[in-house]
């Protein structure tokens, strides 16, 4: 194994650095993330997925909303060799995403921007909007209310929004389902990370989708 792959580890075709890895003890030593960007959630391994069984098409242009450290896009730029734009109203979650990037060999646009400020200009340009873990609490549900409307406006033909399932979750699909046609699904997908032998723990959450999506249930 080479010495700076002793750092990592791998989940859905991604490099990923452990806690050791020099690069992340550093930026952790650092001015940590405060818009709940410190780390990666649970959430995004159910929307990579969900992306991963797509037969979604190359070189898409992908808004990961909301982004934290950025491995759903990431995901989508490797695998789909996709262009990416990573927006969070937290710069201090860039060097973390910077970080992966690096390790997965893809470039990302980053933007500094709060949902309200993801506007019909930067939609209109997406042919899908991404986010993971972004309602989670009630005062989210708005914002991210008025995100998915300004996209659908905007023309975006997917959307796809991961959630473990919280209460403000439910309350933004419920409306999304009444005044936008979205649906929701029920998905799960074992733990990525645990490195041990055995059967790993089971993730389970939901995905509010809209437009058209080739699988809408687990394998």
């Amino acid at each position: 194994m080479q010495p700076e792959r002793a750092h990592e580890r791998s989940a859905f075709g991604l490099r990923l650095p452990k806690a050791s890895h020099p690069t992340l003890r550093r930026l952790k030593g650092l001015d940590s993330p405060r818009a709940q960007g410190h780390k990666t959630w649970n959430a995004g391994w159910l929307l990579i997925d969900y992306l991963q069984r797509q037969s979604l098409a190359q070189r898409l242009r992908v808004l990961d909303a909301g982004c934290g450290w950025g491995l759903c896009g990431i995901y989508c730029a490797q695998s789909l060799n996709a262009c990416v734009t990573a927006a969070d109203i937290d710069p201090r979650v860039f060097p973390y995403l910077a970080l992966h990037a690096e390790l997965n060999e893809v470039e990302i646009t980053m933007r500094e921007l709060a949902f309200e400020q993801m506007d019909s200009t930067l939609l209109a340009q997406q042919d899908l909007v991404v986010g993971a873990d972004i309602c989670f609490r009630e005062n989210m549900v708005e914002p991210v209310l008025h995100l998915v409307e300004r996209a659908l406006k905007a023309g975006v033909p997917r959307l796809a929004i991961a959630d473990p399932g919280r209460p403000s979750f439910r309350s933004l699909s419920s409306y999304c389902i009444d005044e936008f046609a979205a649906r929701t699904i029920s998905w799960s997908v074992e733990e990525p990370l645990i490195e041990w032998p055995g059967q790993r723990p089971i993730l389970r959450g939901q995905l509010l989708l809209w437009g058209k999506w080739s699988i809408l249930s687990p394998a």
